[in-house]
Formats: structure tokens, sequence, C-alpha cells
């Protein structure tokens, strides 16, 4: 079987075995066959770099016509240059494959327009055109005004990201994100690198001592390895990451969010605790319960996964409904300093951090501005979710009523906003 070549272009070396090929007249299948590339591919290449070369004209000052030998027009004037029935005379080896003279012994002295194909000179324009269209910019006039007027108030006033955009309006945005950044950076369009946050927000992290924390008691038969295990003998188990975010430390009162994430669907719900306490974190739980019913949260919250924090030092209180003694939950417990296991919810903390940035007060928040940040959030569509949004993943994959019952609306696309103006 004939092995193919995975490279899309030609190399250098491709080009160089054409021309040798060319000149030892081989066809464009014989070719192929060679450097396994297609023929029409060798074609295109050859025909479309061929270098024409001027015929040999000797004493005779005449380009060859069709019509020479019974032409009755003689004005002592080289043909091609008077006579109105003039009409060139082309060799069958450039009108017809190969297209060009390489490999023919009368090249030297033939009158007719000559063609070669020339390895160098190929792939110089090769990688002259390569260069030029990934440093040109290919927008009209009418694209650029349509990007800056639709695409950069979405950006630079409501803090939407680049896949967001990209999602949302594809009819605009007809290139790659890497082109994107591109214009960006060369200032074809009014956005700006500070109007993307990832781009500028990044910091570099010092190296510090990580102190390991002992285990405590609670966490015998709820670690990250018992967690594994469990997922391993129900792997439809509705998993749950949970976690608190804090603000202004030392704070009157509504300095906590809880933050709670659906695996599955990456679906998160932002709770505001008083202050960062398991009593808070328990009667938050006994809420959601009371509101979708014992027997929906049994099932939504089979397993939930959270770090080592103090909030959740009490798992019976979460694990156990009092009034039945039924169990309803598993908890489970991050390794120490291992916040990556529940990376979900740490990526999904990034946004509210966009609105809310670390050292804000959560003071004077309410529970329906936390709602409505947290509706904002699942409206934002994300690659791993092959672009739908957290609110269309649930709605599809579990009760769409439960997200009314959870407080979550949908945001409509070129309203997701992710600065504070939400809260106004």
């Amino acid at each position: 079987m004939k092995s193919v070549n995975k490279h899309k272009h030609l190399s250098l070396d491709d080009r160089r075995s054409i021309e040798n090929l060319l000149n030892s007249n081989c066809n464009f299948s014989q070719i192929s066959n060679v450097i396994h590339k297609h023929r029409t591919t060798i074609s295109r290449e050859v025909y479309n770099h061929r270098i024409m070369k001027d015929p040999r004209f000797f004493n005779s000052g005449y380009r060859e016509c069709i019509h020479f030998y019974d032409c009755l027009h003689t004005s002592g004037y080289p043909c091609y240059k008077k006579c109105l029935n003039y009409k060139e005379l082309l060799c069958h080896r450039v009108v017809n494959p190969p297209y060009v003279c390489n490999g023919c012994d009368k090249f030297p002295v033939c009158k007719k327009r000559r063609f070669i194909y020339d390895y160098s000179i190929s792939h110089n324009d090769y990688n002259s055109l390569l260069i030029d269209s990934r440093n040109s910019i290919h927008l009209t006039k009418g694209d650029v005004a349509l990007i800056n007027s639709q695409i950069k108030p979405l950006m630079a006033d409501k803090k939407q990201s680049v896949n967001q955009v990209f999602i949302n309006h594809p009819d605009i945005l007809n290139f790659s994100k890497s082109t994107f950044y591109r214009y960006i950076d060369g200032g074809a369009i009014d956005i700006k690198n500070i109007d993307l946050r990832r781009k500028v927000s990044l910091k570099y992290k010092k190296n510090v001592d990580i102190r390991v924390k002992r285990d405590p008691e609670v966490r015998y038969g709820r670690s990250y390895k018992d967690f594994l295990s469990y997922i391993s003998k129900n792997p439809d188990a509705s998993i749950v990451e949970m976690d608190t975010v804090i603000g202004t430390k030392g704070g009157k009162g509504g300095n906590c969010f809880l933050t709670l994430l659906f695996r599955s669907s990456k679906l998160m719900l932002i709770i505001l605790l008083p202050y960062k306490k398991s009593e808070f974190v328990t009667k938050a739980l006994l809420d959601i319960k009371s509101k979708i019913g014992a027997d929906e949260f049994k099932r939504l919250f089979e397993v939930i996964l959270t770090d080592n924090g103090s909030e959740f030092l009490d798992p019976v209180s979460i694990e156990f409904d009092f009034n039945t003694g039924e169990e309803i939950a598993h908890l489970f417990y991050c390794d120490s300093n291992c916040s990556w296991q529940k990376g979900i919810l740490e990526r999904n903390h990034e946004f509210i951090r966009y609105v809310l940035p670390k050292g804000s007060s959560f003071a004077g928040l309410t529970q329906k501005e936390c709602d409505c940040l947290a509706s904002h959030i699942n409206s934002i569509p994300r690659e791993s979710l092959k672009n739908k949004t957290p609110f269309q993943v649930f709605e599809f994959l579990d009760n769409p009523s439960l997200l009314s019952m959870l407080n979550i609306t949908r945001i409509h696309p070129d309203q997701v906003n992710l600065t504070k103006k939400i809260f106004k």
C-alpha cells in the first residue's frame, strides 16, 4: 500500500524532486508515486509557479505564428508587432501537461514561448506568500466597522471572552482566533489587549513553602482516594464540586460565597453566606433541599467533593437527613494543597473574580444579585461543552424546571455581562 504524506504543504525537498523528475520527462502520475502527493497538487504547483522564458529569435526577427507559412502580409517588421492576424504558435508541452519545457532537448534553440519550473524560485514564492498572508490585514473597512460597533462593546464594556464572542457571532468573526489576536496586536481594530482579561491579568506566582496539614478524623473514609473508589463503582453518580469564595477579610457580614458546581454540565450555583462557618453551609444545602425536594436533592447531590476548609468539617450534617436518619449525600475531601482535584470549580471562580476582584467586599450584596451573577456565568458558552452553555447542557441532561427552582435564568448571548453593571 502506498504511504501517504501527512503534510499539507509541499516542502523544499518535494519541489526539488518535482524539478528533477520533470527534467527526466516523468509525468505527473509518476511524480505522485515518488513524493506521495496527489497528481493534481503537483499539476497546480507546476502550472502556477512556472517561469516564462522568451523564445530564441536568432536572425529571423519574428515569433512563430500559426498563420506564418500561408500569410501574405510581409511588411518587413516582426509579424507579431504589426499583423492583425497574428496568433502565437505555442508548443503542446506548455499548453498540455507537463506545462513546462523541463526535459525538452529543443529548449536551447526553440523559437516558441518557453516555460520552466525552478524549485528554488517556486519555494521562495511560497514562503513570501505565506509570510504575506500572515502579516497582512484581510479585512475591509466595512468588516472593521462592524467589529468595532458590535464586538468591541461586548468585550470592552461587558467583559465577554474571545471564545464567547466567536461562538455567538461567527458571521462577523469568520476567521481564526489567532488571526483575531493578531489584528488586536497590530491595531487593525479598536479592541485592545486591556480588554482581554486573561492576557493582562495573569501574574507570576512566587514559590512559597507549602505546609502539609494533618488529616482530621472526619476525613477517614472520605479521602480523595475513597472518592475515586466510589466513582469507579458508581460511574453514573452525580458529582457536585463545593467551595467558598471570600470577600474582604474582617468585613461586616456577607463576606462569603458558597459555590456548587455540577460536573456533568458545569452549571454553578452561588449562595451568599453571612459567615464562613459550617452551620451556614449546612443551612444553605438544607434550603436547596427544601426548594427542589428530598428525592431530587439526593439524586443531584449524590457525591459532593470539597476541600479541607473548616466550614466543611461537619460532614454528618451534610450527609444525613436528621428528620429521617437517611443518608442523602456522600461527602469527600480533596487531598491537601491539591485544588486541581476540583479544578472545574476553581476555573469557574475566575468568572466571579472578573466582577468582584480579590479584595472586593461582598457586604451589601443580596442573594438575588448572586443569582443574577450565576445566571450570567452559566450563560457563557464553553469549548469543553462543544460551544454550549452550562445552562443549555443542564437543560438537556436534566429536568429544566429545576433551573427556575434554583433561580438560574438564561441570559441572551449579547446581554451577558461580567462587570458590576449587572448589579444595577
